[in-house]
């Protein structure tokens, strides 16, 4: 009886905290939800009657929309984003960093590269991040 009660306290635990997470999960934001928004904008029907009577497909099809957005669309957007802030954090020096200094960190920085890019990416795909600007 014990193990069953402890064992309900991590299903509590972990529903508890994947309702934090999605809280704070990048395809919550609308601009972050590419396929949901073009089947909002030309497949959803105008009549009450006819979003009753198209819910068993449409329920399906907007789940699957959703987990392509997370899982595919949105983390696929934000490769550029993760690689602009790889490029200014390690790879874009200092005007008072001397060459020396410079010489130096390259290797660390090569090194550091793949994780840091990777990591952003991450954090960029999960949580919602504001792209930088297309100009910028």
């Amino acid at each position: 009886m014990r193990a069953l009660r402890s064992g309900g306290l991590r299903c509590g635990t972990a529903l508890l905290l994947l309702t934090a997470l999605l809280a704070a999960c990048a395809v919550s934001e609308k601009q972050n939800r590419r396929l949901l928004n073009v089947l909002d904008a030309h497949v959803a029907p105008e009549s009450d009657g006819a979003r009753w009577a198209l819910a068993p497909v449409a329920f399906p099809v907007g789940v699957i929309a959703f987990v392509g957005d997370a899982v595919l669309v949105h983390p696929a957007c934000v490769f550029d984003d993760a690689w602009r802030d790889t490029v200014d954090w390690l790879w874009t020096p200092d005007p008072a960093e001397s060459r020396f200094r410079r010489a130096l960190i390259t290797p660390l920085c090569a090194l550091a590269t793949p994780f840091v890019w990777v990591g952003d990416w991450l954090g960029r795909a999960i949580f919602a991040i504001p792209p930088h600007e297309a100009g910028a």
